[in-house]
């Protein structure tokens, strides 16, 4: 492999930058609607990934305390869009699902992000998508 040279780096920099900014404001739009921070999103959508999971098997995946994700939880009790439950193996778990409301929240953050890449996707030549997917597959395939 060929060592980029500072100049290409710090032009991906940029446009790495641009890139992450125009996700997070879609994020944010999209969790807007639910009144969620980007914590309480991700969150939500893994829980809805993976249903029944505990408290812990979150705040692990998203690398975050257990006193922060507990607070996360709370919130999104509170708002209704997941619920707590008591494992019957072991009654001092918790086993985290998401609500209907959940669930049409994580429609609207997935459908929010499908269509920013709809936009992103939209601005290159049928050739580019395809070069830009399969780059970007390669890069998340090969990431630390």
């Amino acid at each position: 492999m060929t060592e980029p040279t500072q100049a290409q780096v710090e032009q991906l920099t940029r446009a790495f930058e641009r890139f992450t900014r125009r996700f997070k404001v879609a994020e944010a739009a999209a969790a807007a609607d639910n009144a969620l921070n980007a914590l309480d999103a991700e969150t939500l959508v893994f829980i809805g990934d993976n249903p029944g999971c505990g408290m812990g098997d979150v705040a692990r995946y998203l690398n975050v305390a257990m006193t922060t994700m507990s607070s996360a939880v709370d919130r999104m009790v509170r708002k209704r869009l997941i619920e707590r439950r008591r494992t019957e193996d072991d009654r001092r778990s918790l086993a985290l699902t998401v609500t209907d409301r959940g669930r049409q929240a994580i429609d609207d953050h997935v459908a929010a992000y499908r269509e920013l890449c709809r936009i992103m996707l939209r601005s290159l030549d049928p050739q580019e998508q395809g070069e830009l997917i399969r780059l970007t597959e390669k890069i998340a395939g090969t990431a630390a």
